[in-house]
């Protein structure tokens, strides 16, 4: 039996909230890193990465809880979390989620949802939308993602973006040449809030772009395990962007059970939801998510223990 695990995007607060739930489901005896496949998008490609390289995600889950004993308030817990262990939020001269920025990008993506364009059309139009936006330095960014400079890349382990420039999607598996740090960075490369990211000299943005989960990257896997930030209650009843998430969620399942895999969906449960909200690009939320991540994951484990096997 083979297996895949992917990771969905979700900013610092989803980075968080998956570290810690993969942390408290190996508490419990289930290993993410047994995986056969990691397909990492956005946040769960700084994830992804570190389960692949087989790092203890308790050591990272306890700077987040460091950060919670520590804070005197918002503004510490988000000095620490983005210090520690949240790679995605902005560091220190790289630029920040601001309203406007994100606006716009929430503004393109609405629009791609219903465009009769080709997919790649639209997600080009982003593209130009994050060369020409004012965020920090581009190396900069990159620093943040610094834990895996050097590394080996792990074999099985594939992180997302998109061209800047052409809308094409892209999947680094580590044959050309690309640095893991850097990959993971391009992926993490919000449009218009994080700088596109040089590699082999084209410039690359969040593989988000492309879809929240690219859930059918896992195609020919027996069993699936998606661990996603992409739910209905994150997206307003009747936003476009919804539709377009489920029609597309649909059909990169359809891709894996008709090569005859079996997908398992886990979300953020009523608890993590409420602490997390909905502005995931808040550090200051990420300690308190990362420990409802923890919690969850330890109830989860028992549900998933058989399967994941």
């Amino acid at each position: 039996m083979t297996k895949a695990l992917v990771l969905s995007g979700g900013g610092p607060v989803g980075i968080a909230w998956q570290t810690g739930l993969a942390a408290g489901l190996r508490r419990k005896g289930v290993d993410l890193s047994a995986a056969d496949l990691v397909v990492g998008t956005s946040a769960g490609s700084a994830v992804g990465a570190q389960i692949a390289l087989g790092r203890d995600m308790e050591s990272a889950l306890a700077r987040y809880e460091d950060a919670l004993r520590g804070a005197d308030g918002p503004s510490a817990a988000a000095t620490a979390s983005t210090r520690a262990a949240a790679p995605g939020a902005a560091p220190s001269g790289a630029g920040g989620p601001s309203g406007g920025a994100m606006a716009k990008l929430m503004e393109l993506m609405a629009k791609a949802a219903v465009s009769d364009a080709a997919p790649e059309a639209a997600r080009a139009e982003i593209g130009r939308f994050a060369l020409e936006a004012e965020t920090g330095p581009e190396e900069r960014f990159v620093e943040a993602f610094r834990y895996l400079a050097g590394e080996t890349w792990p074999t099985q382990y594939r992180a997302t973006a998109v061209d800047a420039l052409s809308g094409e999607f892209m999947v680094w598996d580590g044959t050309r040449g690309e640095a893991l740090d850097r990959a993971v960075a391009s992926s993490c490369a919000v449009p218009g809030v994080f700088p596109p990211i040089t590699i082999n000299g084209r410039r690359y943005i969040d593989g988000g772009m492309r879809s929240g989960t690219n859930t059918d990257l896992a195609e020919g896997h027996q069993r699936v395990l998606v661990i996603s930030l992409m739910t209905a209650g994150r997206v307003p009843a009747g936003d476009p962007r919804m539709e377009r998430y489920r029609a597309r969620a649909e059909a990169e399942a359809a891709v894996v059970e008709k090569a005859g895999g079996e997908i398992r969906v886990v979300g953020p449960d009523d608890e993590a939801a409420k602490v997390m909200g909905i502005n995931l690009m808040d550090p200051s939320v990420s300690p308190a998510a990362a420990r409802a991540g923890s919690l969850q994951g330890e109830a989860l484990a028992s549900e998933l223990a058989d399967w994941w096997s």
